[in-house]
């Protein structure tokens, strides 16, 4: 029988031998509730990022360009619904522009004898329409919230009620309304005490005792004053405006200045027109050099610019990216979170355990 002559194998070295290595005492560090915290906050921080994407992708989006305006051939529609404290028989409305054209080709407008009281409801209406032009006026507001309001503001803009009970009073004021077609050039709508006269090379106002007076009250209220189509949305600044007085031979003049308005979405294209408006007033009053004709008149000059507004909407495949890079943004700030706080709580460990 043979025998093993081999060194023997120390029987201790199996059994301090171990596959399974253990985690060093000294790199082990306790579960703590930070991460679960940092998960939370990073997940209402994404989803709250994820909502306004979608939001930002089913709102409307604009872009704004000025661009000159190259259609000088074309002409600009101007309508208007002015009621004036005086009669009709006292008053003349008439429009003249640089081009001298006849004042009976631009058109004509309407007149109706009304009363200036209005009714309750039409004064409710009025009301509401003028506080709210006032507040687009005066407040400050971003161009994509005041060029295209909502339906609210449009319903403001319908035409105020027909009177359905007439005062026992004879009319005293009176209405102009209508739309003209105007040349795109400087040019100047009038309404001044009298009528209007064509004469060549233009017109002239006769005023007497058979014509009119110049002691006539100019109070006036703008229920429509706008240039081009009626467009759904657009501010125009001198609807709801009002001025009474006491006097009888007061100057109102307004200065527009009026910008062509292109309006182009995926559905369809609009052309209309935009204006700003300022104005002054004074007594004519000849024995202290305040000289002039009593009446309201508008100044309106064309901006050679027109404003061209294209709708630019963001597809799925845009949404698509921005909620891909949202996502993969959230992993690296959590990552990059999860290694400063680990750093942290391991100094604080190691402090509160030495």
């Amino acid at each position: 029988m043979l025998r093993y002559r081999g060194k023997k194998i120390a029987l201790n070295i199996v059994k301090e031998l171990d596959s399974f290595p253990k985690v060093q005492e000294e790199i082990y560090e306790p579960s703590t509730y930070s991460n679960i915290i940092l998960t939370v906050l990073i997940s209402i921080f994404g989803l709250w990022l994820l909502i306004s994407e979608i939001q930002y992708f089913l709102q409307e989006h604009y872009i704004y360009r000025f661009v000159p305006d190259t259609d000088y051939e074309s002409k600009l529609p101007i309508n208007i619904d002015i009621t004036v404290a005086s009669n009709c028989d006292s008053i003349g409305a008439d429009i003249v522009d640089t081009t001298g054209q006849n004042m009976m080709l631009f058109g004509e407008l309407k007149t109706d004898d009304t009363w200036w009281e209005m009714t309750k409801e039409q004064q409710q209406h009025f009301d509401k329409m003028r506080e709210f032009n006032a507040y687009l006026r005066e407040e400050y507001h971003s161009m994509k919230d005041i060029l295209w309001m909502s339906d609210d503001y449009n319903t403001l803009k319908n035409k105020i009620s027909v009177r359905t009970e007439k005062p026992n009073t004879l009319p005293d004021a009176c209405r102009i309304h209508g739309s003209l077609i105007l040349n795109k050039v400087i040019g100047n709508f009038h309404i001044t005490p009298g009528k209007s006269l064509i004469v060549p090379g233009g017109h002239v106002h006769l005023t007497g005792p058979f014509f009119g007076s110049e002691a006539t009250n100019f109070s006036h209220r703008i229920n429509q004053f706008s240039f081009g189509i009626p467009t759904k949305g657009i501010i125009y600044p001198l609807e709801g405006e009002l001025h009474e007085t006491n006097e009888n031979a007061v100057s109102y003049k307004y200065f527009i200045d009026v910008v062509a308005t292109d309006v182009k979405s995926h559905s369809n294209e609009i052309k209309t027109y935009q204006y700003s408006a300022k104005d002054i007033q004074r007594v004519i009053d000849h024995n202290i050099g305040s000289h002039g004709m009593p009446g309201i008149y508008f100044q309106y000059d064309i901006n050679a610019l027109k404003f061209v507004i294209t709708e630019n909407k963001i597809t799925i495949f845009h949404l698509i990216i921005a909620i891909t890079s949202t996502v993969g943004g959230l992993f690296l700030l959590f990552n990059f979170m999860k290694i400063l706080l680990d750093k942290f709580t391991k100094k604080i460990y190691s402090y509160f355990h030495n």
